[in-house]
């Protein structure tokens, strides 16, 4: 990818507003910035890297539905009013109002730290026998052992549970992979001409006794039902004790797997770990009704970063919904403090507006209550869908995932071998 022209090579001394991190929350800002912040020089963007994925369609690219290079996009695109700085952030100096870098120290009136969040890893003792699943490449090495199971299984040289996909977590992330699994076994099976030496079997592990438990639980009714119909087992109150090579033990049960992925849930990035202040259990920091620092006015948190006590709803989840309402508001909060502005009234507090939840559960199928009226299967499929195109802020990225689903069922799935219809379509 080539260098974008508004990427510095040397970072400056210093800058009025410095953002860590273009994901959901920091680029929705970086778009919304007010007119006196998007002069140059005004506004600074670190970023480790030149592009980032789509976090939310990960699941699909693990399976083949969608290209990889359909969720992949520029960190900040030409022309964008603002420079870029490629460097990893290695401390903060809050004391002094700079920012440590891999680049060098960079001096900021106001800071905004969005760098995301990381999955949540599996005990020491079990790392070795399982993948994490939130990063792109995670995605693609999922699809990689996918393939080599299948691939395996059709001819035959494969151990019990050679195609046993065990999925720990029975949150939003954990059950749309284990449905888009379930159903790419079954298109793989239509596309085959041979039968695979063990039947597929996608296992949903959970340690509660619930699915998505921070949601509605309505959510986790639907998805018990459309999980089952799929074909995907749900163990509930199954926490993982042991794991090796060839499976886990879930709760007193032994599960054979050669396909063990750790979706358990994300926490905060190490970077926020450091600040000053009360964390949640996941390392978000708290932070005040303007979105900062209890004693750094000038420090925004936001995204997975930061934990907002909303007056009615309690703590926020670390939602896309959440960040991409946080990045507009702190913009407009920007403009009145550079305007002056310090009273109560002139800044008014944050405010979330709950527009609902929508959960995939396998390529036709789906849970949603927007606006607060509930809706399943297909038309909440089609929402969820809805949804992701409209938070894809490239139009290039939306074009490109709107033709990967609709020529999905024509052209097959991205990155699958279908050794067994080729060679059956080469006999005479």
């Amino acid at each position: 990818m080539t260098r974008p022209r508004n990427e510095l090579e040397t970072p400056p001394a210093g800058a009025r507003l410095v953002v860590v991190g273009a994901g959901f929350a920091g680029g929705s800002l970086l778009r919304h910035l007010p007119p006196a912040l998007q002069r140059p020089g005004e506004t600074l963007l670190l970023d480790r890297a030149r592009e980032y994925a789509f976090i939310p369609l990960i699941h699909e690219v693990a399976v083949g539905r969608v290209h990889p290079d359909s969720v992949r996009m520029p960190i900040a695109p030409d022309g964008a009013p603002y420079a870029t700085v490629r460097a990893e952030v290695t401390g903060l100096d809050l004391q002094n109002d700079a920012l440590l870098t891999s680049a060098g120290a960079i001096k900021y009136r106001y800071l905004v730290l969005a760098p995301g969040s990381v999955a949540i890893p599996p005990p020491e003792e079990l790392e070795e026998h399982f993948q994490t699943f939130w990063s792109l490449e995670d995605a693609l090495r999922l699809r990689s052992r996918l393939n080599a199971a299948w691939g395996a299984a059709l001819q035959g040289d494969t151990p019990p549970g050679g195609l046993t996909v065990a999925v720990v977590g029975g949150g939003a992330t954990g059950v749309e992979l284990a449905g888009e699994v379930v159903t790419l076994f079954d298109h793989l099976r239509k596309r085959s001409a041979r039968r695979p030496a063990r039947e597929p079997k996608v296992v949903l592990l959970e340690a509660k006794g619930r699915l998505m438990d921070w949601l509605d639980p309505y959510y986790h009714k639907v998805a018990l039902e459309e999980l089952g119909r799929l074909g995907v087992e749900v163990r509930l109150n199954s926490p993982v004790r042991e794991a090796n090579g060839a499976g886990v033990r879930a709760g007193e049960e032994w599960l054979s797997a050669a396909v063990r992925v750790w979706a358990t849930g994300v926490q905060a990035n190490p970077l926020i770990h450091g600040l000053p202040g009360k964390h949640d259990d996941s390392g978000r920091a708290l932070v005040d009704e303007h979105l900062t620092l209890h004693d750094r006015p000038n420090v925004y948190v936001l995204g997975d970063s930061g934990v907002y006590e909303h007056p009615e709803l309690g703590p926020l989840p670390p939602t896309a919904s959440v960040a991409v309402q946080q990045g507009p508001w702190v913009g407009r909060d920007l403009k009145r403090r550079l305007r002056g502005a310090a009273s109560r009234r002139g800044r008014p507090p944050f405010r979330f507006f709950d527009r609902g939840y929508a959960v995939s559960i396998g390529p036709e199928s789906g849970a949603a209550d927007p606006l607060g009226v509930r809706t399943r299967g297909r038309a909440a499929q089609a929402l969820y869908r809805s949804v992701l195109l409209y938070f894809i802020k490239s139009r290039r990225g939306r074009l490109l995932t709107g033709a990967d689903w609709a020529m999905e069922r024509t052209l097959g799935r991205v990155g699958f071998d279908y050794p067994a219809s080729r060679s059956a379509a080469n006999k005479p």
